[in-house]
């Protein structure tokens, strides 16, 4: 008798303490946003900051592209970021490239040891970007990289 009493009562303990975590579990929003906006502003605004991040990809890419057009200067250092590679340039700006690999790496160190590189052009592959590096005697280098920004 005192067995099944001990059993009824793990029984009643178990399905309150699974009410409870049942009703808790309702009180949190699943998206808190929802509360604040419809199901169509919120698409209007993925939409438009979509939109951004397209206007603004284009701007980085031009404005890289218009550095490169201008002239620039040879690579002086080659740093390890966290995303990839940054290449110190002789007029003081910093070039990081992401998302290359380690092989594109060691190859970018090996020939900047040997040569002056300077970069002779810059071209959007679809999602990459394909950088062509010069040497003083002529070497081509070709990087492939999914990120390309131009910092002072």
């Amino acid at each position: 008798m005192p067995i099944i009493f001990f059993v009824a009562l793990a029984v009643l303990a178990l399905g309150s303490i699974y009410r409870t975590a049942r009703r808790t579990q309702r009180r949190v929003p699943r998206d808190p946003l929802t509360k604040v906006f419809g199901a169509r502003e919120l698409a209007e605004l993925d939409s438009h900051l979509e939109d951004i991040a397209v206007d603004e990809m284009r701007r980085l890419h031009a404005n890289v592209v218009r550095y490169i057009a201008g002239g620039v200067g040879h690579v002086v250092g080659i740093w390890d970021s966290r995303h990839g590679v940054a290449l110190g340039l002789s007029d003081g700006r910093r070039l990081s490239l992401g998302g290359i690999s380690r092989f594109t790496t060691r190859l970018l160190v090996n020939r900047a040891a040997e040569d002056k590189l300077r970069l002779a052009h810059v071209e959007l592959d679809g999602l990459t970007y394909r950088l062509s590096l010069r040497g003083e005697a002529g070497t081509m280098v070709e990087i492939y990289a999914r990120r390309v920004s131009l910092a002072p």
